[in-house]
């Protein structure tokens, strides 16, 4: 059995058991694929290659311990032999294909020939079957009835999943095996296919959203998602493949996206929850994370460019996805202490990448051979990046809700202040022309009221210094004069703006209609409330309906041969003015020479969006005025 030691110059020494000896393959016992065991092949380890192929069976050969063959840091740093012999009983000659396992940077079959008295090896070259994916199968030619001893000589990838899993497989074959290597992983890989396509569309919609708002967190979460989505894309797609970009890659790339995209990560929380301004303390842990996950990426380049050996690498690397777990549970404990919805969104976001997380990185490291889909580490990842988007989404849902709550607010403050400036502005006018009624309306009485007073008083001097001569046309003067003070001292009422109200407007008909009949024959009565409400009342509904009640007395006077008027005000969510007299009625035969004055009434309530109804019965006459208050 082979046992790996350290020694003091660094390099691993094996020792040897002289017991050793591997069985020879009869390539005629199998038809399509042959994988070897323990018992067909010897190894050995070396730091470095052997320069001289001659020294290569000097070698400590060995069978390995390696459970499912799969090999530690300290083997995964230098070079693998191995030695096997195959047999050929046919009477052709054969080809097949080896396969070393994965992953394996370069692979060289070495012959061994008999010259003299040692053996000489021989180094084939490089025949690699033209095949997707064949860079690691090499072509092996085989010599009817012959025995050929064969070395391969091997040098894994630097990473800790290599795995020495050597196989002998026909050539029509050659694809077969490709599909079985990925067979037993092909429900994972359906679960991170469908996960890449959701991540291409988060891609697409944080990007639109960026262009169209212009908010960096969609930026980040774009990068964040790109990023993500191509790491697993790339280590389903490249799985057990061969290639120099996918030993790049398993090498260095793929931990160097994942720290990536974990900045920009951090830093999409960072704007997202507008942590500089709302959560100070916050973002100071989430800046010193950043600057920490930029370190590690210069630190862990140092080590791959500039240092030969894979244990540093693979310590470094799950020392820091350790502290990477511990960022996010440090913003779990900050996240739930937090009030807030959105915080907690992704605090639970983070818990749940925490706990897949951890699962994975315990398989990464304690996991010494590939188990079921449920042991496979990336599916664990699958899962914590699924939880993390559910966060995401259910987090902008909630802050798109509050930002459109924010916007309606924003929106009908700035309404309210448009409208408030409208009304200041139709206030400024209204006042304007309360202003400009009241200088019209005290005009008119100091002008022209004085100068009707005037006429009237003289008109009335001169019927008394003539009393002995009757003159029509002075006694017309004085009548005129009284009608036009009265007509003018309506006009200027109803153009004050103190009078713009419903009590006045009642007050102004009682004592209207009381001094109109006064010197008549007729008996008026005026009917209303006691108590009328305080209800505003501009000044052109007020004129109108006072000059409708005006037109009805007249008509009253002129026509009705009336004894008695009866005037009632009645308030219900309206204005309702009933004026009824006993007179002789009317017919429509007599109508036409009055007929204007009732299209004007009709004509004035209209106006006012009121209503106006004259009823003719025996017994008199009902006008009915109604507008609304």
């Amino acid at each position: 059995m082979l046992i790996c030691m350290g020694t003091g110059s660094g390099r691993p020494a094996f020792s040897r058991n002289m017991n050793d000896t591997a069985s020879v393959i009869n390539i005629a016992s199998f038809y399509d694929i042959f994988k070897m065991e323990d018992e067909h092949y010897l190894a050995a380890f070396t730091a470095a290659p052997v320069s001289d192929p001659d020294k290569i069976p000097d070698l400590q050969f060995g069978k390995i311990g390696l459970p499912e063959g799969m090999m530690d840091e300290n083997i995964n740093t230098g070079f693998v032999y191995i030695k096997f012999e195959l047999f050929n009983p046919a009477d052709n000659a054969e080809s097949l294909c080896f396969y070393p396992g994965y992953y394996f940077k370069s692979v060289h079959i070495l012959t061994e020939e008999e010259g003299g008295t040692t053996a000489m090896l021989k180094m084939l070259p490089d025949s690699i079957p033209p095949i997707p994916g064949g860079k690691t199968y090499r072509v092996i030619y085989l010599p009817p009835h012959t025995v050929v001893k064969i070395y391969a000589e091997l040098q894994p990838v630097r990473i800790k999943a290599n795995k020495l899993s050597p196989e002998l497989i026909r050539i029509p074959f050659l694809h077969t095996h490709l599909t079985l290597m990925h067979e037993h992983n092909r429900s994972l890989e359906i679960v991170t296919y469908i996960l890449v396509g959701i991540l291409c569309m988060m891609m697409l919609f944080a990007l639109a959203n960026y262009i169209l708002s212009r908010k960096e967190e969609y930026l980040y979460y774009c990068l964040y998602a790109t990023l993500t989505g191509f790491l697993l894309f790339a280590k389903t797609y490249f799985y057990r493949s061969a290639g120099d970009f996918v030993y790049f890659f398993e090498e260095y790339l793929d931990f160097i996206i994942i720290l990536t995209a974990a900045i920009c990560y951090v830093t999409f929380v960072r704007y997202f929850l507008n942590t500089g301004n709302v959560y100070p303390m916050l973002d100071k842990i989430l800046k010193l994370i950043e600057a920490a996950y930029v370190s590690f990426i210069v630190i862990y380049s140092a080590i791959y460019f500039f240092t030969p050996g894979v244990k540093w690498l693979v310590t470094f690397e799950n020392g820091i996805k350790i502290l990477i777990l511990t960022g996010a549970l440090l913003f779990v404990i900050l996240g739930f202490r937090e009030k807030s919805v959105l915080v907690n969104y992704l605090a639970f976001g983070n818990l749940a990448m925490l706990i897949f997380g951890m699962i994975s990185l315990l398989i990464i490291i304690f996991a010494n051979t590939p188990g079921s889909t449920w042991g496979a580490a990336l599916l664990y990842y699958d899962l914590a990046v699924v939880s993390e988007l559910a966060c995401f989404l259910f987090g902008l849902t909630y802050k798109g809700r509050i930002e459109l709550i924010e916007r309606i607010k924003i929106e009908d403050a700035r309404n309210m202040e448009e409208n408030k400036k409208d009304f200041e502005k139709q206030l400024a006018v209204i006042q304007a022309q309360q202003e400009e009624r009241n200088r019209i309306s005290t005009d008119m009485h100091d002008e022209l009221g004085g100068g009707m007073t005037a006429i009237r008083l003289m008109s009335e001097l001169a019927k008394q210094r003539m009393r002995n001569i009757h003159i029509p046309e002075i006694e017309r003067i004085s009548s005129s004069a009284n009608d036009l003070l009265s007509k003018m001292n309506a006009i200027i009422w109803s153009m004050s703006p103190g009078n713009d109200s419903l009590a006045n407007l009642i007050a102004y008909i009682r004592s209207y209609a009381q001094d109109f009949f006064e010197n008549t024959a007729v008996q008026c009565e005026v009917k209303t409330k006691e108590n009328i409400p305080v209800i505003e009342m501009s000044g052109i509904k007020r004129r109108n309906i006072f000059l409708t009640v005006k037109e009805a007395l007249n008509n009253i006077v002129k026509h009705a041969k009336a004894t008695k008027v009866e005037i009632l005000v009645e308030l219900n969510g309206h204005l309702r003015i009933s004026i009824k007299d006993n007179g002789i009625g009317f017919d429509h035969e007599r109508v036409k020479p009055f007929s204007n004055g009732l299209h004007n009434m009709e004509k004035r309530m209209k106006s006012i969006d009121g209503a106006f109804r004259l009823v003719n019965n025996p017994e008199g006459t009902l006008v009915e005025l109604e507008a609304g208050l």
